[in-house]
């Protein structure tokens, strides 16, 4: 699939945000926006997923640790063909819905841990990639990381534990967008050096431009070339990207869109 092709996704994807969110009154749009270029450069450009066969041996692993996010990885999945758009519609946040506002295990609609506390994601992940590791198998996975979820101890303590195994198979993806639930991360608690950090740790880190499609997929072809390590990608994001009264702004991780700012939204999105 071409770049442009991507591009178009991830257009049309935040097109379903904005829509499937003014519609249910949802939360954390910005979040969602920020992050789904990732998505798209993961599910139709790097990894192997069988939406035919959710449980193929030789399927690699996803985990949305930032899981309110949810709706960003179910409008993937959506268009992957994991289920339909009108079962999407249905079940997103209704009474009794199978799409919650921070996803449920469920492996026959491509999602394989429940998420939403954060920090347990990337410690999961390290489970998963140690298993393969064992077992000689090929499988990567992939973990997205919201940037105040780094200020969870559990993160490191599971950086310490990854290098050590030499989590090779591992990436763990960073979206940067710099702000979390009560402010910007440089005055709750200041990452940086971030990719200093982790190297430290014993990763391979690399930097990118988190809304540039190609080079998320260049760079985490060429990551995945050095052995022995664990990897981290850390994407800098704009939060609520696309959407000009929402980029950048902390506001929009809560903000629930009344009909003027979805219609601006999407006019926005053209």
């Amino acid at each position: 699939m071409k770049n442009k092709e991507l591009e178009e996704i991830a257009l049309n994807l935040r097109k379903k945000i904005i829509e499937i969110s003014y519609v249910s009154k949802a939360h954390h749009v910005g979040s969602e926006l920020s992050c789904i270029d990732i998505l798209v450069s993961l599910y139709f450009k790097i990894m192997n997923v069988y939406p035919k066969e959710p449980n193929h041996q030789n399927r690699d692993y996803f985990i949305l640790s930032k899981g309110h996010a949810a709706l960003a990885l179910y409008v993937t999945l959506m268009q992957k063909g994991f289920f339909s758009e009108n079962f999407l519609k249905k079940e997103f946040l209704s009474d009794g819905g199978q799409l919650g506002g921070h996803p449920d295990k469920d492996l026959e609609k491509g999602i394989e841990i429940s998420s939403g506390s954060l920090g347990q994601g990337l410690a999961i992940g390290a489970g998963i990639a140690l298993m393969n590791k064992k077992d000689n198998k090929k499988n990567k996975t992939y973990v997205l990381l919201g940037d105040g979820e780094c200020n969870e101890g559990m993160i490191w303590e599971t950086a310490l534990f990854a290098a050590h195994q030499k989590l090779d198979n591992l990436l763990a993806i960073i979206d940067y967008n710099k702000l979390q639930g009560l402010g910007s991360t440089t005055k709750i608690v200041d990452l940086e050096p971030l990719k200093e950090k982790f190297e430290s740790f014993g990763w391979n880190a690399a930097v990118v431009n988190g809304h540039d499609i190609q080079s998320i997929v260049t760079t985490i072809e060429k990551i995945f070339l050095q052995k022995n390590k664990p990897n981290l990608l850390i994407a800098n994001t704009v939060k609520g990207k696309g959407v000009p009264f929402m980029e950048n702004r902390f506001e929009s991780h809560y903000e629930v869109l009344d009909k003027r700012k979805y219609q601006e939204a999407i006019e926005k999105l053209k």
